[in-house]
């Protein structure tokens, strides 16, 4: 009986010890990670859900520890009591845990609170807010005209509804736009002389084999050896990218796992030149975007993504935005695109 009793006081000892210990390391967790719900929760009422989980972890540890003969009456017997001296002082730990937090996170709740409060607001803003954005070093416009006149069979790949093809002031009577939003580029250019197509069920250009004196893409995924297959000899592929560093602050939230590899003007022109282009010129532009309210951050991640930006992982990023703009007056992004001019050597 004396070592039975010894179980259940360390049973106890080593549920509230384990508690307080874990109750600082999740402190500073959520404080690292700037996880915003560890704090908000701790201003709901208290709430006990560790039954199950607590009873099968008393059930091993009883299986282990007893002296009894397994199976036996007293070994049952015993195992209840173990149980239900488990879950009583797992649910004492965890309500002790619960209001140490409240004390020792007490400043940190409270600037948890007020940020959810703020970020809140700022989701119901729907003003349009100025955003300061680092000036263009090139146009892709400008560069891709240089390449066609009005004698050339121009094709252009994008996924914008047809506004960048829309932006060129004069086109060859023979432009296609292959596009992603099909419907929505025809509408967009109907007044201009284009053909809007899209690509094939194979995910293919749908064009014959060399038919295109130049082909642009304009930040969109492309198949290297489609573009090299529709482009006359002597042709061009112009291809505008985003970089890898583009937007790098948002990797974590959109993407939970680590980048492998770059993707740059010379990673671009090193993949194309592995299929026998002639690389005739390149650009590269690394610049900003800069937020000075949490409003406008939040417009702007509305628009390039169709993610629920009310979740977790987007209210923790949130309020780092939010700090950073009270400490620094504006929150900045990266912004990395460069641009590849290559030519179909002729045979």
């Amino acid at each position: 009986m004396e070592y039975y009793i010894y179980m259940l006081i360390s049973l106890a000892v080593m549920l509230t010890a384990i508690k307080l210990i874990f109750c600082e390391l999740e402190g500073r967790t959520a404080q690292k990670k700037r996880i915003l719900s560890w704090y908000t929760k701790l201003n709901e009422p208290f709430k006990y859900t560790r039954t199950k989980s607590i009873i099968f972890m008393c059930v091993i540890c009883y299986a282990i520890a007893s002296v009894q003969a397994m199976f036996t009456t007293e070994w049952f017997v015993e195992m209840l009591g173990f149980i239900a001296v488990g879950v009583i002082c797992d649910g004492i730990s965890q309500y002790i845990g619960f209001y140490y937090n409240k004390i020792r996170f007490r400043k940190k709740i409270n600037e948890a609170l007020l940020m959810k409060s703020e970020i809140a607001k700022a989701m119901n803003e729907t003003a349009n807010a100025l955003v300061q954005q680092s000036l263009p070093t090139y146009s892709s416009h400008e560069i891709a005209a240089r390449y066609f006149n009005d004698d050339t069979h121009l094709a252009t790949i994008s996924f914008d509804g047809g506004e960048y093809v829309a932006a060129f002031e004069h086109l060859p009577p023979l432009t296609y736009v292959v596009e992603a939003q099909y419907e929505k580029a025809e509408e967009k250019l109907a007044d201009r002389n284009v053909k809007v197509t899209k690509l094939t069920n194979e995910g293919k250009l749908p064009f014959k084999d060399e038919r295109i004196d130049v082909i642009v893409n304009e930040l969109s995924n492309y198949d290297k050896y489609d573009l090299y297959r529709v482009v006359k000899p002597g042709g061009y592929i112009i291809v505008n990218q985003m970089g890898s560093d583009n937007y790098k602050e948002l990797i974590n939230i959109f993407l939970p796992f680590k980048l492998h590899g770059r993707w740059d003007r010379e990673a671009s022109c090193q993949t194309l030149s592995d299929i026998g282009l002639e690389i005739i010129d390149s650009v590269e532009e690394h610049g900003y975007v800069r937020f000075d309210t949490l409003a406008s951050f939040i417009q702007f991640m509305k628009g390039i993504t169709k993610a629920d930006i009310t979740q977790d992982r987007f209210m923790n990023f949130y309020s780092h935005v939010l700090k950073q703009i009270k400490d620094k007056k504006y929150f900045e992004l990266t912004t990395h695109r460069f641009m590849v001019v290559a030519r179909k050597k002729e045979l």
